[in-house]
């Protein structure tokens, strides 16, 4: 409850009540918390302290605001290290979770001079774009577009895109996934987006963006990778400037890039 003789503001008593909640188990993962009106009441506090509250749990993964059914309890925050080569699945399993693979839709496209530059091929050349949707215990958590030179493997879209990962399959035509490029950054979950992430549109996401390499240091896959930001953390060790031309080298073979 809120100590008006506390020198903690408001909105941080609330904020520890609330994780107390959760954390003793009062709130439940999945629960849907009192509204901001009820809570405000209950505490003798105003909206927009409790909006301020509640923002941000939201913000730090604790809670979770579902569009037009209100807010509730997170499922754990699933932390990864971005210089580990891993999978989605593995990770998914590391934190005790069962994945899942969605297919939204797989297609061939004519390559824009700028994917063709990315990919090494001719512009105009036919390549797969295949978007998938990642589940773990069956939420929604990301949504993984490919985009494949269809030379390297003509009948893709005839493999079971849903069961078995993108690159166990270019694996079996000898395009084994060594490395990648890649960026990340910030953005807001677009209305299509936000539908198939069952959340608000303009909802905060990470997105990855990056290009697979092979062995011979050939490009084999364009990717774009959004994750729900409330639902997962990366780690980046970083290095002093003297140091940064060795380990980029020791770190080009590593990262998120097998979904």
């Amino acid at each position: 409850m809120i100590d008006n003789k506390s020198k903690l503001p408001y909105y941080t008593q609330l904020k520890e009540w609330i994780l107390h909640q959760i954390d003793t188990e009062i709130l439940k993962k999945g629960e849907k918390i009192p509204s901001e009106m009820d809570l405000a009441q209950q505490h003798g506090i105003s909206r927009p302290t409790v909006r301020q509250a509640i923002g941000e749990l939201v913000q730090e993964g604790y809670l979770i605001k579902k569009r037009g059914l209100g807010t509730f309890v997170s499922s754990p925050i699933i932390t990864g290290n971005a210089n580990v080569f891993t999978t989605f699945a593995e990770g998914m399993r590391a934190s005790g979770l069962t994945d899942q693979a969605k297919l939204i839709h797989g297609q061939i496209i004519q390559a824009s001079d700028n994917l063709a530059e990315e990919l090494s091929i001719i512009p105009g050349s036919n390549v797969f774009k295949i978007v998938r949707l990642r589940l773990a215990n069956d939420e929604p958590l990301a949504i993984r577009t490919s985009f494949i030179p269809c030379q390297l493997y003509p009948g893709l879209l005839e493999e079971d895109l849903e069961g078995v990962p993108l690159y166990d399959l270019l694996q079996r035509k000898g395009h084994v996934a060594m490395g990648s490029s890649q960026s990340f950054q910030a953005v807001g979950a677009l209305a299509e987006e936000a539908e198939l992430l069952q959340v608000d549109t303009g909802t905060p996401m990470i997105l990855w963006n990056g290009v697979a390499h092979n062995e011979r240091n050939v490009p084999i896959e364009k990717y774009k990778a959004l994750y729900l930001g409330s639902r997962f953390r990366f780690t980046i060790e970083q290095v002093g400037k003297n140091q940064a031309g060795s380990m980029h080298e020791e770190l080009m073979p590593i990262g998120p890039i097998h979904f």
